[in-house]
C-alpha cells in the first residue's frame, strides 16, 4: 500500500461523490472482484470504501425489475431465492463458478462487471438476462446504460465522481437458461463461455437472449442470433446457421490457453450448446 495516500469510508452519496470528483489526488471507488487486485497495482492513490451506502440488496421491485446493489457479494447472488427462479438460475450458476466460497464472499457485483480479467460468467448470465447498469453521477443524478455495451470496455466508462449504484434486469421466472464453458478445470477461469436464455411457446421461441465471452476482446451480445430465433422453431438446421452466425462474429485474440483458430472454432460450438440446454430445459 506505499501509494496509497487516503482511505475514506463515507456514510452517505454526497460525501461520497466530494471525494470522488476531487481532481488533485486521483480517488477511485473500492470494489473488489473475483480475482482481487492489489491496492498497489489500482489506478488510484485514494480510495473511496462504498460499504455503508446501503447497496447490499437484491429485491424485486413494483416496476417488474429484479435490483442487484452495487455492493452484494457474488455469496449473496448465489444464496438468493429470487436469483434462483429467473432464467431457470442461470445466474446463480454464473455466480458460483465465479470464484471460490472464500472469495465470493468478498467480490462484489460491481467488482465483478469493472475489471475485464475477471471470470466472465455472471457478466455473461446479466447481458442474457438484459440487464442496465445504474450509474450514480452526483448526490442527485443518475443515469443508465446496456450491460453489453458497458462490457465493450469497463475500465472506461465511469468518470471522475461516479460510482455504480446497481444493476437491474426485468424478471424472468418463464425464461430458460443455460450457462455452458470450456476450462483446464471445472473451478478455472473460463476460456470461452455461453449464457442462453429463452422464451418458448407453443414450440416457437419468441425471444432469444445469447452472449459469448472468449471469442471477442470483451463478452458480447450475439444480436445477430438473437434476431435469427426469434419466432421460430428450433430445430437443428436454425441451431447451425446461429452457430456459424456466432463463429461469423468472432474476433478472438490468441493466447496459452487457445488459438485464435480454436476460439473461433469453440465460439460456433458453445453457442449451439447453450442454445441447446435451454431450449432442453423448457421440457
Amino acid at each position: 500500500m506505499s501509494k496509497t495516500k487516503e482511505f475514506h469510508r463515507p456514510d452517505n452519496w454526497s460525501k461520497a461523490h466530494q471525494l470522488l470528483k476531487r481532481s488533485d489526488v486521483q480517488t477511485v471507488p473500492l470494489v473488489v472482484g473475483p480475482r482481487p487486485i492489489a491496492l498497489d497495482d489500482r489506478a488510484g492513490d485514494a480510495f473511496v470504501d462504498l460499504e455503508k451506502l446501503h447497496l447490499n440488496y437484491i429485491q424485486l421491485g413494483e416496476d417488474g425489475i429484479v435490483h442487484i446493489g452495487a455492493m452484494v457479494t457474488l455469496q449473496d447472488i448465489y444464496q438468493s431465492e429470487l436469483v434462483k427462479s429467473q432464467a431457470g438460475g442461470v445466474l446463480t450458476e454464473a455466480a458460483y463458478f465465479s470464484a471460490t466460497l472464500g472469495l465470493r464472499n468478498l467480490a462484489s457485483l460491481a467488482g465483478t462487471i469493472t475489471n475485464a480479467e475477471n471470470p466472465p460468467d455472471v457478466p455473461l448470465a446479466l447481458m442474457a438476462l438484459d440487464a442496465v447498469v445504474t450509474v450514480q453521477k452526483d448526490e442527485n443524478q443518475t443515469h443508465q446504460v446496456a450491460l453489453h455495451e458497458w462490457m465493450k470496455d469497463c475500465t472506461k466508462v465511469l468518470l471522475p465522481g461516479e460510482a455504480i449504484l446497481e444493476v437491474g434486469f426485468p424478471a424472468q421466472p418463464t425464461a430458460s437458461g443455460a450457462l455452458v464453458r470450456i476450462n483446464r478445470t471445472p473451478r478455472d477461469k473460463a476460456i470461452l463461455a455461453a449464457v442462453a436464455v429463452l422464451y418458448i411457446d407453443n414450440g416457437l421461441c419468441s425471444k432469444a437472449s445469447v452472449s459469448l465471452a472468449g471469442a471477442n476482446p470483451a463478452p458480447v451480445r450475439l444480436l445477430e442470433v438473437e434476431t435469427l430465433l426469434k419466432g421460430k422453431s428450433l430445430t437443428s438446421e436454425l441451431l447451425a446457421q446461429a452457430a456459424q452466425l456466432a463463429e461469423n462474429q468472432a474476433q478472438p485474440l490468441g493466447d496459452y490457453l487457445g488459438s485464435v483458430v480454436y476460439r473461433t472454432a469453440m465460439a460456433s460450438v458453445l453457442t449451439k450448446r447453450a442454445i441447446s440446454q435451454a431450449m432442453n430445459a423448457t421440457k
